[in-house]
Parts: C-alpha cells; sequence; structure tokens
C-alpha cells in the first residue's frame, strides 16, 4: 500500500445518502484516482467502475447533481463510419449514493448498430480515514458471483456488484462485465447495477433514516430569489446526511459532519444543527438531547476525556469507546436544551433531561472554577479560547432559567457566576489594533491575551456575554475589511502575519460561523452589519449551487470572479447547510417563550433581501407563519391561540 497527498474532493461530484456516499468525476467513470468511489459507512466499496462502449470510454457531455443522493450524467459514443456529425449513441447513467446505477444507451442514428458493453469494475474496500491519511491500496481480487462480481477483505467484510439483466460474460481475471448488444434506431438498452455491502463479523454501523425527516418542511418566499434556494437545499443536504447511530434509540437520528471527509456523527456538529433546526419543531432537538445524554460521561478517564457530566462528542459504533475530547459539547447541550424549552419542548421530554442537565452543569462549574478570573481553558495548562467563554456564559443562563422554572436550586449561584464570567471577559479579553477595539482570539496558559483578530468573535454577541459597548466594537471590527471579505467572515484578520486565505486554521471563510455572527448582530440590534455579512454568504452561494462548503477561500471578493472552494473542504457539511435558518428567525425578530405563553415578534428594520414570508415554521409544536414587509414590518399570519403576541 502507498502513500500520497492528501486527496482533494472540491471539484468532484459528491452525492449523499447516509451512510452511503458516491464520488466522481464529470465524466461519471470511477478510476480509483483519490477519493473517488461507492462508500457504505466510510468504506470505500467499489473503487473502479469504467464504462466502454464498442471498446472506447463514451464522451462526457454533463454531469450534475440532481438529488443530495443522486446524479445524472450525459455522454456520447461516434463511430468512425459515422455519416453526420449527430452523435450515433446517447449514454445516460444515474448514480445513486445507496449503490444503485443505472445506465442507458439509446440509438439516435439512422442505422442498426451492434457493439459490447462493459463495465471493468474494481473494490479495495478501504476505510475513508486511510484514504483521508494518503494511504492507496491495490484492489482486491475479484470472484464471480450471481449476476455479478464479488470481493472480500481480511476483516470479513464484502461486497457484490450485480446486474440486472445479467451480464452475457463475467470475468473474474479482469473484474469485467460484458453484453453484446443490437440496437436498431430510435431504440434503447438498459442495465442496473446494484452493489451491495456485508459488513461481516462486528457490531452494527449506523443506518439510513426511513420516512421524512424530523423536523417540519418550511416554505419560504424572498423577493431575492437566492434565500429560498439555499434554505431548500440545505434542508434536503441534511436529510441526506442522517443516520440513526443508536439501534436501540430509532427516533434520535443525528447528522453525519458532511461530505466527503467526515461521514460519521459527532457531539458538537449534532448539537449546533438541531440547534438551528429549532424554528422547524423540537421533535429533531429532543432526539440529539436524549441521545447525547444517554452517553454522557460518568466517570473519569484521560485518555478519553471523559468526565462526569461531559456530553460526548465522538460517539463511533456501538459498543466502541466513545470520545469527550471537544471542549464546549457540554455547553451547547445546556444551551439546546434551554432553548428547545422556549420553543415548546414537550414538558414530559424536558423533566426527563433534567438529571443530565445537572451532570452538565456540575461539570461547567468545575471546569469554570469559582475563584474571580477563572476561565474556561483547554486542558488544566491550555488557552482560554474567546469563544469558549461566551459559550458558558450563554450555558449558564440557561441552566439558571431551567433550574429556576423547576424550582431546583442553584439557579442564582449559576446566574451570579455567570456574571461574573461576563466582567471578567470584557477585561481580561478586550484588545485594540489599528482597525479599532476587538476582542482577543484567547488567553493564553500565561493569562496574556492572544491579540489576533478573528471569527471567533461571532460568537460573542448572540451569548449575551458583551454590554452594548462591546457589542458595537464587535459589530464594527467583524464588518471592517480585514475580517469581512466580501464572501463572508474570514477566520483571522488579513492583516495577520503569514495570513493566507486557503489556510485552513485561519484564511478561510466558514459558513457556519458567518452565519453565527450575522445571527447574533440582527438579534443585538446590529442590522446592517448583520446584513453585510449574510449578503456576503448570498453571493457566494449560486457559486456553490447552494450546496454551502464548510469553508471556502478568504480571497477578497471582486465583480466577475467566483470564491475558491478549499480543497479540503466538506461539501454537504451539516452545520453549514442548516446556518441559514437562524439568521432569517433572527432578520424576523422571533423570540419563542412557549413556557411563558408567549412569542415577541420585532424585526429590527428593513431587509435587503425585500419582503420575506417564513410559512410553517413550529412554535410549541404548532404552525406559526410570519411576514416581514418591505419597511421592516412583521404581520404574523398564523400562531397557537394559546400564544400571547408581543409585535
Amino acid at each position: 500500500m502507498s502513500t500520497t497527498p492528501h486527496p482533494v474532493a472540491h471539484d468532484a461530484l459528491v452525492c449523499v445518502d447516509a451512510p452511503g456516499m458516491a464520488i466522481s468525476g464529470r465524466d461519471a467513470q470511477l478510476r480509483g484516482h483519490g477519493v473517488q468511489g461507492l462508500y457504505h459507512d466510510g468504506r470505500r466499496t467499489l473503487s473502479r467502475n469504467v464504462l466502454t462502449i464498442g471498446g472506447m470510454e463514451p464522451e462526457p457531455l454533463s454531469g450534475h447533481v440532481v438529488a443530495a443522493g443522486s446524479v445524472r450524467y450525459l455522454a456520447m459514443r461516434r463511430f468512425a463510419a459515422d455519416s453526420t456529425p449527430d452523435p450515433a449513441l446517447v449514454v445516460e447513467r444515474t448514480r445513486h449514493a445507496d449503490g444503485r446505477e443505472r445506465i442507458v444507451v439509446r440509438n439516435t442514428g439512422r442505422r442498426p448498430l451492434r457493439f459490447p458493453v462493459e463495465l471493468a469494475l474494481g473494490a479495495d474496500l478501504i476505510p475513508l480515514d486511510a484514504l483521508r491519511a494518503g494511504h492507496r491500496p491495490t484492489e482486491l481480487p475479484a470472484r464471480v458471483a450471481a449476476a455479478g462480481l464479488g470481493w472480500s477483505a481480511p476483516d470479513g467484510m464484502s461486497v457484490r456488484a450485480t446486474a440486472e439483466p445479467a451480464p452475457d460474460t463475467a470475468l473474474a481475471a479482469t473484474a469485467t462485465l460484458r453484453w453484446d448488444i443490437g440496437l436498431d434506431p430510435a431504440r434503447s438498452w438498459a442495465v442496473e447495477l446494484r452493489v451491495v455491502a456485508e459488513p461481516g463479523p462486528g457490531r452494527p454501523g449506523p443506518r439510513a433514516v426511513s420516512g421524512q425527516p424530523p423536523w417540519a418542511e418550511p416554505r419560504v418566499r424572498c423577493d431575492d430569489v437566492r434565500v429560498a434556494a439555499w434554505v431548500a437545499q440545505g434542508l434536503r443536504d441534511l436529510r441526506a446526511l442522517l443516520v440513526v447511530p443508536d439501534p436501540d434509540l430509532p427516533t434520535a437520528p443525528l447528522p453525519v459532519v458532511g461530505a466527503p471527509w467526515q461521514l460519521v456523527p459527532t457531539g458538537r456538529d449534532a448539537l449546533w444543527t438541531a440547534r438551528m433546526l429549532l424554528p422547524l419543531g423540537t421533535r429533531f432537538a429532543g432526539g440529539v438531547l436524549r441521545l447525547l445524554a444517554a452517553r454522557q460521561g460518568t466517570r473519569s478517564d484521560p485518555r478519553g476525556g471523559e468526565e462526569e457530566g461531559r456530553i460526548p462528542h465522538t460517539l463511533g459504533r456501538v459498543g466502541d469507546r466513545v470520545r469527550y475530547d471537544c471542549a464546549g459539547s457540554t455547553a451547547l447541550f445546556v444551551t439546546l436544551l434551554g432553548e428547545a424549552w422556549r420553543w415548546g419542548l414537550p414538558a414530559a421530554e424536558t423533566t426527563a433531561l433534567l438529571p443530565a442537565l445537572g451532570r452538565a452543569l456540575g461539570h461547567l462549574s468545575r471546569t469554570l472554577g469559582d475563584r474571580p478570573g477563572d476561565f474556561v481553558r483547554l486542558g488544566p495548562e491550555g488557552p482560554a479560547p474567546c469563544e469558549l467563554q461566551a459559550q458558558t456564559y450563554e450555558a449558564a443562563l440557561h441552566g439558571a432559567a431551567l433550574l429556576d422554572a423547576h424550582d431546583l436550586p442553584g439557579g442564582g449561584a449559576l446566574r451570579e457566576r455567570a456574571e461574573r464570567l461576563g466582567v471578567d471577559f470584557r477585561k481580561a479579553f478586550r484588545a485594540e489594533d489599528a482597525a479599532g477595539e476587538y476582542y482577543a482570539a484567547a488567553l493564553d496558559p500565561t493569562g496574556r491575551p492572544i491579540t489576533v483578530a478573528s471569527s471567533a468573535m461571532a460568537h460573542l454577541p448572540g451569548s449575551g456575554i458583551l454590554d452594548d459597548t462591546g457589542s458595537r466594537a464587535v459589530a464594527r471590527r467583524l464588518t471592517a475589511p480585514d475580517l469581512d471579505c466580501g464572501w463572508g467572515l474570514r477566520g483571522t484578520s488579513a492583516r495577520t502575519p503569514g495570513y493566507h486565505p486557503l489556510a485552513a486554521r485561519g484564511g478561510v471563510v466558514r459558513t457556519h460561523d458567518t452565519c453565527v455572527a450575522a445571527a447574533g448582530l440582527a438579534g443585538t440590534g446590529h442590522l446592517d452589519a448583520a446584513q453585510r455579512l449574510f449578503a456576503g454568504l448570498l453571493n457566494a452561494a449560486p457559486w456553490f449551487q447552494y450546496r454551502m462548503p464548510e469553508m471556502h477561500a478568504g480571497e477578497q471578493r471582486a465583480e466577475g470572479h467566483a470564491p475558491v472552494a478549499h480543497p479540503l473542504a466538506c461539501r454537504p457539511l451539516a452545520r453549514a447547510a442548516g446556518a441559514i435558518l437562524p439568521v432569517l428567525v433572527a432578520f424576523a425578530g422571533i423570540r419563542p417563550d412557549v413556557p411563558d405563553g408567549r412569542v415577541t415578534v420585532r424585526p429590527t428594520g428593513p431587509l435587503d433581501v425585500g419582503e420575506l414570508e417564513l410559512r410553517d415554521l413550529r412554535i410549541g409544536g404548532e404552525p406559526f407563519t410570519v411576514r416581514v414587509n418591505r419597511a421592516g414590518q412583521a404581520i404574523v399570519e398564523e400562531a397557537a391561540a394559546e400564544l400571547q403576541l408581543a409585535i
């Protein structure tokens, strides 16, 4: 097995229906190059699938993703004896992420044709992680199976490729299926290939979600048609990324992080995604909360980062070691529970999660400490990131509200500790450069600010940790040209020494961070700044066919230039697919408080995208529709009768 640099897929066609995935170039052929292939549960089940007709490959005409889980290709085959420039044969291939492919060959010429059709197949069954690390395996030996071919890996996993109609010839030595075809003019021939993997002995992997997704389907209308297009594509992608990781909790699906590189669910990404989808109902969030609470840390295990009350990050297969090595997941768990409660999570579900809430708050208290000036750090001697303080502050306030509402002790002390954290944060993290005041990306282990202006500030406005002065400063700083590149929010200031727009740890624009900033700024009254950042993403979205990537280059936007997808980005990514919804909710000024029986709808002004209508949202489990007219006024057109409206 040889090794090469990390493969790239930014220009590939990726279709996903988790746990299945297919990746190819625009010619439809799978040649085993890089990350090309069919995948199931993180293993490449088919690395090669090359079609030839009459001994030659068809000439590609087009290839595009037609749904989250399928890709359509069109090609032609010309012959030397053709008397016209028109193709003699037109070839259509439709490939699905679940391992199905249909090939249709049409005789569009004027004479009968006879020709062989061959599929040269290959399988290596390599894990995606190994491919990502640069390993390049050799293909496994094929064997003839009923109506096709099969392959087996040393660990017991096997895969079978079968065809309907069955091939006239199947050769194991060359792993080739062959049909001898005769076609009259205007007639067609079709074959369906199906690739099925058997995982072999061991624990079950995640399975696909059947039926409707666990959220309402909204109808979005906007004068700027790009808004509705992004929402629609994002929800299609999110549905395709869902899996059921635990067969004992079939009603608790989680999204995998993204395709192609992280086709596994993680706690942090599931929490962020569920939080974004709260306007579409609390069912999805409830499932995420139940599953993560079931795997909450119960003991001290330094190897995996487990501590009592800590929320897991990497879930793995059922029975695998669960890892807890992601800072912030526990705070996000508390915040999701608090926000889901506000959006109308049923009382019985909220009550059932209160023990998990108590354990999570206990972990946060131990992490934060009780002394003035204590901050949440990455390890005992690690830095204290800016966004982690904001997430902890926000979680503490949500936790205190939940404790108070359910007559549990500790709410007052928790709120007091949060306020002290806010005061300490505003003193310790404040920094200034030529562009003005900002908040440092982190404190180093000695407590000194790491004075880099970064997108970490995106998490501050919506968390409540800033006062009015700090909120205005962040609004100015996030929209300064060194951070706002016109396609969204750069990870670090372009003035930072060594800055490069394709640097994954700072130079790139991350869709999720930019949307968090826009939603937070809009929610704190800085609508102009919010709309400016959102406009950058909205300008980028059509270039990516509204399937927003995990990250794209932080190059300055210029007229006529396109944004550049990062070569190692996931696309689709769950957090990027759902990130637009909180922005639209913030633009509409929707703030639900179902436990108190009311919902506030107060937009902060006219929107640059024009009139915006959000129809069939869910508040308290009931449909909710609001329209923000061109003057920036809200008109609630549908709401639960028991909700008191404040407009």
